[in-house]
């Protein structure tokens, strides 16, 4: 059985306590596969530092459609990208424009508030050059 090494814990705790009074969000887009460099050269040009993007599939009512009688269900990739509150709407339009996301079928895109995180040094860290 592993050893817990308490230093690390005590480090992370502290690394999550820093961070808790910070206001960041969580964008989530879903798009049809192949589309994600789009969505995170937008999100780049609008300001976010980058996102991670995790391949899915499709459940919801244009996924329905067959061919031959064989139900089609294609492919989607989320994108998740940390982002601070501030910066948050401007990031969303950017993706919405670059992606077409008002069309219908194209995908969806939406936010979720982050109450706590640890391992963003590099959000925090290049914050504090800025000031």
């Amino acid at each position: 059985m592993a050893k817990i090494n308490y230093d690390k814990v005590k480090e992370v705790n502290k690394s999550v306590a820093k961070t808790k009074n910070k206001e960041f969000d969580l964008i989530v887009v879903v798009i049809n596969r192949g589309f994600s460099d789009y969505i995170v050269d937008a999100a780049r040009d609008a300001g976010a530092s980058g996102g991670t993007i995790i391949n899915g599939r499709g459940t919801g009512v244009h996924e329905n459609d067959s061919v031959l009688g064989v139900k089609i269900h294609p492919e989607k990739e989320l994108v998740l990208i940390l982002v601070y509150r501030d910066k948050r709407n401007e990031i969303m339009k950017k993706i919405c424009e670059a992606s077409n996301l008002n069309d219908e079928g194209r995908g969806l895109c939406f936010s979720m508030p982050v109450s706590d995180i640890a391992g963003i040094n590099h959000l925090i860290n290049k914050n504090k050059k800025k000031k």
